[in-house]
């Protein structure tokens, strides 16, 4: 009954990762933002249609592909801005501002899915977002950031725009199935990405310059980072991780409203808190997880709803 919160927690876990690596990966300035979305929408996809192939591809529906080529399109947009976010934003901050997209979602998944959540679920959305407000509003011990608020609007711009593709992410996998749907999409953003980088930039891997202000500490980053977490390697554990994430994220929506899932996958914020910390040395932890407990009972509404 519940599976589809099992599946939504080990996507947030996922999902909290992958972000951490692509915060290493801009860090490393081996490749560019769209290199880096590239090669790990190129390995994820590689990877989901091998699972798909040896489960069986599923039957079509006629909506499927153009469910992908929206939500792919969205997703293309998105992911750039969060890369170009965490370049000038702090991690923790930025990665919050995802807590936005329930709230969209309550709207977008009604006009686009005919989705109603009871008033428990909407309460326990509401409230999930506003325990981790609290946890990650802003306070004056951002250092080493270059604009902190262009940062946040930029993770803003991409809540809204994940409210309207989750509606298309679950269309999909309803249209064929939880690895295929995936698949397709991640294959559909490695070739968008593929062809902008051939036809722009004449190859495929193009480094790129820091933001500002950054050069110290990225480059005491990039000289701590072992080589498992630095260059392709870093790039092909992100295209690993997207994959199992994104069976999870399609898993969770095959099984539960599309708001709750999203809801319930936020609270992976509060292992940004702790990945930002821990790898990027950011301050007011305390302060970051006290949000946690009001969170946590907008979960636990959610589940009762």
């Amino acid at each position: 009954m519940f599976s589809w919160l099992f599946y939504s927690l080990g996507s947030a876990v996922t999902t909290s990762l992958t972000q951490v690596f692509s915060k290493e990966a801009i860090l490393d300035r081996r490749y560019s933002n769209v290199a880096i979305k590239f090669v790990s929408a190129l390995v994820a996809s590689v990877l989901l249609f091998v699972v798909a192939y040896l489960y069986g591809f599923p039957n079509l529906d006629p909506r499927f592909w153009p469910a992908v080529i929206i939500t792919g399109a969205i997703n293309n947009v998105s992911a750039l801005m969060y890369l170009r976010a965490y370049q000038v934003g702090e991690f923790s901050s930025v990665y919050s501002m995802s807590l936005m997209t329930p709230i969209f979602l309550l709207l977008t998944s009604f006009v686009l899915l005919g989705e109603k959540p009871t008033l428990l679920g909407a309460v326990g959305v509401f409230l999930t977002i506003i325990g981790l407000w609290v946890a990650f509003r802003k306070n004056t011990a951002q250092k080493n950031v270059q604009d902190f608020t262009k940062g946040n609007l930029l993770g803003l711009s991409v809540a809204l725009l994940s409210s309207l593709s989750v509606n298309f992410d679950k269309a999909a996998a309803l249209y064929s199935n939880r690895i295929f749907a995936p698949a397709a999409t991640l294959a559909f953003m490695a070739i968008s990405y593929g062809l902008y980088l051939l036809v722009r930039r004449q190859r495929f891997f193009v480094a790129e310059s820091l933001p500002t202000g950054r050069q110290g500490l990225q480059d005491e980053l990039a000289r701590k980072a072992p080589w498992w977490f630095a260059g392709m390697p870093l790039l092909l554990l992100m295209g690993v991780l997207s994959a199992g994430g994104t069976v999870l994220y399609n898993s969770a929506l095959l099984g539960g409203f599309a708001s709750y899932t999203i809801a319930v996958k936020r609270v992976g914020v509060l292992l940004g808190v702790i990945w930002g910390w821990l790898f990027f040395k950011e301050k007011d932890l305390g302060k970051k997880l006290l949000g946690a407990a009001i969170a946590i009972a907008g979960v636990v509404a959610i589940l009762w709803s």
